[in-house]
């Protein structure tokens, strides 16, 4: 035995297996190693004691410790450690390494100070060990496989405790689960509840302003005239009356305003406003409403129009277009005290884009949303100084949108404000057939309208079977679609159409307020559905075939 080893000893014959086993458990318990571990580590040196008789008639085997318990094998002949005894042996240590012809095994130390004299001492008293006779040695095996196997129950009972505790949680995950899907499915009912008391709210207050605005149009045309009556055709009036009967017929005018416009705003909102396409002339619109509204501009302020030279006819409804142009150009005119409002027209792809630009007083950045929310009016000195209602930019945006188009404003304080408006080129959206598939036969007419001027052919299917058949039967250029249907439902309506290669390629829009998550292609809301909406939708399907 070298001075570094702790210990040594031959292997000759099956005996010398249990005394290498037996040695092993007390330099492993004397180095620290836990019981689980001294057992393998023995069981692992048996192992390599038996194929190491098998292989070399023997072999020499010392512990020493360096960083690590290592146990160095060198066979009396050779060895091959990819042998079944040596790859068993390397499951149960650390590592299984060779160095020249000797087989090395190393095992991890517990933390501790392994100094010279423990050394000695441990080498002292490794030295009187006595070999074990085989029965000895198999007691201590059967008292080790008695640990493991009291040990591998102790595991199993706190195993099973374990997993009492997890299927416990589990159900009580599951109840919860199941609560709360009850809770979403009640939260989801009571949500399109109110959605549908919100759409009859909004349907109730439409209604109302379209009676009150009747009721009121027919006094303040009255007090008109009488104004007029009394200012022109009666008896001459002094000063102070003069003045008295000019309020009053300017109040009565401003009156009669609101009333015509609260009466456009309700007809807006209810969808009974239907764009009339025609041909117009930008130029010409741009110069007549620069004619009718030079007159309101302060001194200092100019009201320029430019001639929009790369687009000449827009196919739009002339008169819902002068009604937006005119709005934004009078706002321009109330709010800019010195420097120009200006007009301007170009295309841009498939879109013209209207631009009217002031350097007037600016809006605030929190309140650009809000300026088309009804009757809101930005605060501001030179504002309460100007008459209005706070209802011509959302009256002004809803018929953009129903002209297909969409509104946007930036704006600075101080420096002015651009609004912009984005209209449909109809002339580049064309469609020949179109099948609409709707339940509901009041959507199916709104539908209709939306395409006003954008279709030739329009046939309505009110079920999955109908929608199915008019599409086979005309083979249209598009597709409206909407996934709750009575029969057959939308998602089967394409899935069969999409397995059919006469059809497959036939484009499909979803048009529905149900969930739309799954769809693969375009779908739009149906509870916010504009014509705007449908015709970026119908062309960007045009762009993908194209």
């Amino acid at each position: 035995m070298t001075s570094d080893e702790l210990l040594s000893m031959e292997v000759l014959g099956e005996g010398d297996v249990f005394t290498l086993r037996q040695h092993t458990r007390a330099v492993a318990g004397a180095v620290g190693l836990e019981q689980q571990d001294q057992v393998r580590l023995a069981t692992a040196l048996s192992e390599v004691g038996r194929e190491v008789l098998t292989q070399a008639g023997g072999a020499r085997i010392a512990f020493t410790i360096d960083g690590s318990l290592r146990v160095r094998v060198r066979g009396y002949g050779p060895i091959n450690p990819a042998a079944p005894g040596f790859a068993a042996a390397a499951r149960l240590v650390d590592a299984l390494t060779r160095e020249g012809e000797d087989v090395i095994l190393s095992k991890g130390l517990p933390p501790g100070r392994y100094t010279g004299q423990w050394l000695r001492d441990l080498r002292a008293h490794l030295a009187g060990l006595a070999r074990t006779s085989p029965l000895d040695e198999l007691r201590a095996q059967n008292q080790d496989l008695m640990a493991a196997l009291e040990d591998v129950q102790a595991q199993r009972d706190e195993l099973e405790e374990t997993n009492r505790g997890v299927m416990a949680l589990y159900t009580q995950l599951s109840e919860e689960l199941e609560r709360t899907n009850q809770g979403v499915v009640a939260l989801y009912a009571e949500l399109e509840d109110k959605s549908a008391r919100l759409r009859e709210a909004s349907e109730a207050k439409t209604r109302f302003l379209a009676n009150v605005s009747h009721e009121l149009r027919a006094p303040a045309s009255s007090i008109l005239g009488l104004a007029r009556m009394l200012l022109d055709l009666g008896e001459p009036l002094d000063d102070d009356k003069r003045h008295q009967a000019e309020l009053i017929r300017e109040s009565g005018r401003d009156l009669l305003n609101l009333v015509n416009e609260l009466l456009d705003l309700a007809k807006a909102e209810s969808g009974r406003l239907e764009p009339e396409v025609v041909d117009v002339s930008l130029r010409s619109l741009l110069r007549r409403l620069r004619e009718t509204l030079r007159p309101m501009a302060r001194e200092g302020v100019a009201l320029v129009v430019e001639d929009p030279d790369d687009v000449e006819i827009l196919q739009t409804d002339e008169v819902m277009l002068t009604h937006v142009l005119r709005n934004l150009l009078t706002n321009g005119l109330k709010f800019t005290e010195r420097g120009e409002v200006r007009v301007s027209a170009h295309a841009d792809g498939d879109h013209v884009v209207l631009r009217v630009a002031d350097t007037g007083i600016g809006i605030p950045a929190d309140e650009l949303e809000r300026i088309f929310e009804e009757f809101h009016q930005v605060r501001g000195p030179m504002q309460t100084s100007v008459a209005g209602t706070g209802l011509g930019l959302p009256y002004a945006r809803s018929l953009v949108a129903i002209l297909g188009g969409e509104m946007s404003v930036r704006s600075v304080v101080g420096e002015g404000t651009v609004f912009e408006v984005r209209l449909p080129r109809l002339d580049r959206i064309h469609l020949g057939r179109v099948v609409i598939a709707d339940d509901d036969p009041a959507f199916r007419t709104m539908m209709r309208g939306l395409l006003h001027g954008v279709a030739d052919e329009i046939e309505d299917a009110a079920d999955g079977y109908a929608a199915l058949d008019a599409v086979r039967r005309v083979h249209p250029d598009l597709l409206l679609l909407d996934l709750r249907m009575p029969g057959v439902t939308g998602e089967e309506v394409i899935g069969e159409l999409r397995a059919d290669p006469e059809t497959a390629a036939i484009p499909v829009i979803v048009v529905s307020s149900a969930d739309t998550g799954g769809i693969d292609g375009v779908a739009l809301d149906k509870s916010r559905l504009t014509r705007g909406e449908l015709l970026r939708a119908v062309g960007e399907i045009g762009k993908r075939d194209a």
